[in-house]
């Protein structure tokens, strides 16, 4: 057996990855840093090491591996539900006592951090607070507990990151002490999780974009640690690609839109659950049909064009009157004045009509078809914005219509090779489809894609 087979197989049995989606290109380039760094150690010491899972050898394969992914509110709604939940059902339950939160992986600390300005923006006192973070990477706890970050951290618009919680930093923003003395992070292994049953019950559990790396028996493993860790009223929140796991092992999930939250029993009490005639958002596994892939997703060089794109347009025409509403609806909330009737002369001024921005605020909000609606609009316009036929793509991937969504994804991707988002979907769908080399080259592309549209944004 090659070191990197075996070596691939070691981080399957430690840390549960899967073998098919590391890939030995990929670890094979991790090797290559390990081992060709300068150091007294021979070759076949360090090699040593490495396959008994020891050592700095060792520290060093799993930093390379493990690549966080992660910027401050990611999701933002995950973070919403939480605050009105501490706020609604939890604090009044609890008059006293801590709130324990644990969110793991915590890759390089922004997540953690951000619960912690949350649970202080719903007016929980600071002794009050517990959370603990964790993470397989030495070199992300490194900068997680240093709580300096720079401008790809900051990807969401929130009140939270200004002068309360933050300073000035010549790398960027560092967190404030008395925000950073509410979280504890510390080494921890998703299939060992022991370190925090003698802590538990977690009123809340954050375990995001990492299940989706693992093999299905490492998966069902740390589900079923979760569920021991987590309070019988707590919250779990997960990502898209993983909450229909949760969901097959007896979890049910909280409707609220976009925040990917499930719990252990019955729906929550109060005013902070959704009504069932919102959209559930998690994505529904579509059955893939055994044989050629159909003509439309084959690739070429002519966008992708599909009947199930018709129908899209088609959808998005009809509620396109609607969507064009949206202010005047939003303005009519408002108290009317005693006298609405237009002055005699008056010149006639063009209303303002929603574009991508309020489109994707809308598709935040869980308002899908009036987002759905402002896209088709734009595509009767003549729009070629890549930005347009993501959204849709999103849109149709949460309705559980995913190979609409793929075709908007490659019509996205025709337009803009480079947009990310786009990129990061195709990644995800591949996957589900089974098609592992399709979503690791898509992964690899975003990777390339997205330093450089930091150093454009750095310029």
């Amino acid at each position: 057996m090659s070191l990197a087979a075996s070596v691939t197989r070691l981080l399957s049995e430690r840390l549960g990855l899967s073998p098919d989606l590391l890939g030995f290109v990929v670890v094979e380039r991790a090797l290559d840093v390990v081992l060709g760094g300068a150091g007294s150690e021979s070759r076949a010491e360090r090699i040593a090491h490495l396959l008994q899972g020891q050592g700095k050898e060792w520290e060093m394969l799993v930093d390379e591996i493990i690549v966080p992914e992660t910027w401050f509110f990611r999701g933002r709604e995950p973070f919403q539900l939480l605050a009105s939940y501490i706020t609604e059902e939890w604090r009044p339950a609890n008059p006293t006592g801590p709130l324990r939160v644990l969110c793991i992986p915590c890759a390089s600390g922004e997540e953690p951090y951000s619960v912690a300005m949350t649970v202080l923006d719903a007016g929980l006192e600071a002794d009050r607070i517990r959370i603990d973070a964790g993470d397989v990477s030495e070199r992300a706890l490194a900068r997680a507990r240093q709580g300096v970050y720079g401008k790809s951290s900051f990807r969401e618009k929130s009140s939270h990151l200004g002068g309360a919680y933050f300073l000035r930093h010549p790398e960027g923003r560092q967190v404030r002490k008395e925000v950073a003395a509410l979280v504890r992070f510390e080494k921890a292994n998703l299939l060992d999780l022991s370190i925090y049953r003698q802590r538990a019950p977690y009123i809340a559990v954050f375990c995001r974009n990492a299940l989706i790396y693992f093999e299905e028996r490492a998966r069902r493993k740390v589900i079923a640690s979760l569920r021991d860790l987590l309070h019988e009223d707590g919250l779990l929140f997960t990502g898209h690609s993983e909450l229909m796991a949760f969901l097959e092992a007896g979890y049910q999930q909280v409707d609220h839109p976009q925040s990917f939250a499930c719990r252990k029993g019955g729906p929550l009490q109060g005013s902070i659950v959704i009504p069932q005639s919102r959209v559930a958002t998690h994505v529904a596994p579509v059955p893939r049909a055994a044989g050629p892939a159909p003509a439309a997703l084959k690739g070429g060089p002519t966008p992708p064009e599909t009947e199930g794109l018709q129908s899209i347009f088609r959808r998005c025409q009809i509620a396109t009157e609607a969507a064009a509403t949206i202010p005047q609806v939003r303005k009519r909330r408002r108290i009317a004045p005693a006298n609405t009737r237009k002055p005699v002369g008056m010149p006639h001024v063009t209303p303002h009509l929603p574009g991508i921005e309020e489109a994707g605020q809308l598709a935040d909000r869980g308002e899908l078809e009036a987002a759905t609606a402002i896209c088709g609009r734009l595509l009767a316009e003549g729009t070629q914005d890549p930005a347009v036929y993501s959204l849709l793509g999103v849109i149709n991937e949460s309705e559980g219509k995913l190979e609409i969504a793929e075709n908007l994804f490659r019509k996205a991707l025709f337009l803009d090779p480079r947009h990310y988002q786009s990129l990061v979907h195709m990644s995800l769908l591949c996957e589900r489809h089974g098609d592992i080399d399709g979503s690791r080259l898509y992964r690899t592309r975003a990777g390339r894609v997205l330093p450089q549209q930091e150093g454009d944004r750095e310029a």
